[in-house]
């Protein structure tokens, strides 16, 4: 997104935000196949591009790095309006299940209309929580949830973008209930902005986000809108994972500071971690 068009859709109220996409993209989404499991343009709030070519090439990365097979059960954490539940539709068999949750209304209610109709292995939760970017409807904080699933459930839990709109106490609250409801050596797949010298460095030169707001270990991009991008120091995260019970075992560089990306050439940087 263009600097100045992020700036002025962020300085719109929360519901204006979403009211402004429904409009934008009303002309496209009167002739939309509606029997797809591709969302009208104007419902997707999360990710960018291709909607279906962005769910299918991160599936690919789970299956690549986190060992799943059709009988797993997977927890998408910020499960959005499900770009990343699809792929997993052809991939699950009757003994693997998915749960997502978001906090989007609009997302888990198309989801359930459009996913579980088909898929009853595949459940999405509405769970509202405070987010200065997506959610101002509840005083909820993310810091406080317990995931509404019980001990060593799930063979794989991801978070794609969901991390780089969350502040530290929200972050640390997260890692640790993932991994209470992770199974023993099973892995997250997480994406984040990393900063360190390099980052750091080439964002302002040639990023195509950058953190001018530093507050230690993490920055923001908006100083107005917190959790719109924040972005964090990899001793910082690395740290938490670590004294948090989890091993690291791949950490590629995403390209959004403008330096060359990791082997998955992804726009943010990923850290896989597993449960020891």
């Amino acid at each position: 997104m263009n600097p100045l068009i992020r700036k002025l859709f962020y300085a719109l109220p929360v519901g204006l935000r979403y009211k402004a996409r429904r409009i934008l993209y009303f002309p496209a989404d009167l002739f939309r196949d509606r029997k797809s499991l591709v969302p009208p343009k104007g419902m997707i709030f999360t990710g960018r591009g291709d909607f279906i070519k962005g769910g299918t090439t991160m599936f690919a990365h789970f299956r690549n790095y986190t060992g799943i097979t059709p009988k797993s059960r997977i927890l998408d954490i910020g499960s959005g309006i499900g770009r990343m539940a699809v792929p997993f539709t052809k991939f699950l068999d009757k003994d693997g299940s998915y749960e997502g949750f978001d906090i989007v209304k609009q997302g888990v209610d198309w989801c359930t209309a459009n996913i579980t109709s088909r898929y009853p292995n595949f459940h999405f939760t509405l769970i509202p929580l405070k987010n200065d970017l997506y959610n101002l409807s509840t005083d909820k904080k993310a810091s406080g949830l317990v995931f509404p699933y019980p001990d060593n459930d799930f063979d794989l839990v991801f978070l794609t973008s969901v991390f780089t709109h969350m502040l530290p106490d929200d972050v640390a609250h997260y890692i640790k209930e993932i991994k209470r409801v992770l199974k023993p050596g099973k892995s997250c797949f997480a994406t984040f902005f990393i900063l360190d010298a390099e980052s750091e460095s080439s964002m302002f030169k040639k990023g195509s986000k950058t953190f001018p707001h530093n507050y230690g270990n993490y920055s923001l991009m908006d100083k107005n809108v917190k959790e719109a991008n924040v972005a964090y120091q990899k001793e910082y995260i690395f740290g938490l994972l670590e004294a948090g019970g989890f091993e690291i075992s791949h950490h590629f560089r995403g390209y959004w500071s403008g330096m060359a990306p990791g082997k998955i050439n992804e726009h943010q940087d990923v850290i896989i971690f597993k449960k020891a």
